[in-house]
């Protein structure tokens, strides 16, 4: 990656935290910011210049896969760090929907595993994204990793969780905070952050250990968003973020969280 000085790569990105995950299983890095786009500067920090795109397995509340405004100004991920971060700050959407797509057409990411239950308003309908260079990306969603378990471990006719992750080399693990929250039937515009017994039943439901086996054994990097606009405000998510990653980082990854 092009830098403008020998520093550390991660302490070049404002808002982006670096953890190292050694010790567990699965990937051996982990990057935390707020905005989700900030996932783009992460995810060419994880890939580097080289090597193949990787498998997007993300897990959210929303289907992030609006086009973005201008797709052919994406830079390429040989145009190296600093331009992706750059592009993500001033060019990407402020309401962090689009950097999914984006990152496709940056060649940072093949096809992409949706674990996700909305989907937002323009969001992308199709199940193959054809990116400005002509490249095709599949799009796989499901709503919950129960039913990303199922389509693994007994595919029924259309299901491709199983294929995109088959065919894939690298896996990037992705998770926005506000997975683990739903909107008030009594006021829509109230967020109810899940207790931790029900983060845990939706991470791990019964029978999930070969999905999540398939995803981690693949996996380079875990990056996860806060979104506290999402998840409550600063103070609850605060308290959603110690609950979600007690059981993401000591259940599932097994290490201890950050």
């Amino acid at each position: 990656m092009k830098t403008d000085d020998d520093a550390p790569l991660h302490l070049r990105l404002a808002g982006i935290i670096r953890l190292g995950l050694g010790g567990g299983r699965g990937p051996t890095d982990a990057y935390v910011f707020d905005p989700h786009r900030l996932a783009l500067p992460s995810w060419a920090m994880a890939l580097g210049d080289s090597g193949p795109a990787a498998l997007l397995v993300t897990l959210d509340r929303h289907l992030d896969v609006v086009v973005p405004r201008r797709p052919e100004a994406v830079p390429d991920r040989s145009a190296g760090l600093r331009a992706l971060d750059e592009h993500a700050r001033w060019e990407l959407d402020v309401r962090n929907y689009d950097h999914i797509l984006a990152a496709m057409e940056a060649g940072l990411v093949g096809d992409a595993l949706f674990i996700a239950r909305t989907r937002p308003r323009g969001a992308f309908a199709g199940d193959t994204y054809v990116d400005t260079k002509g490249r095709s990306h599949r799009l796989v969603v499901v709503p919950t990793v129960d039913r990303a378990s199922e389509a693994w471990s007994h595919p029924a006719p259309g299901d491709a969780v199983r294929d995109v992750l088959e065919d894939a080399e690298r896996v990037l693990l992705d998770v926005d905070l506000d997975c683990f929250t739903s909107l008030s039937d009594a006021d829509p515009t109230t967020v109810l952050p899940w207790p931790r017994a029900i983060i845990r039943e939706f991470l791990l439901p019964e029978g999930c250990e070969p999905f999540w086996d398939a995803v981690l054994q693949r996996a380079v990097a875990l990056t996860l968003a806060r979104e506290p606009h999402h998840c409550g405000g600063l103070l609850a998510s605060g308290e959603l973020f110690r609950d979600a990653a007690d059981v993401l980082f000591r259940e599932l990854l097994r290490v201890e969280p950050p």
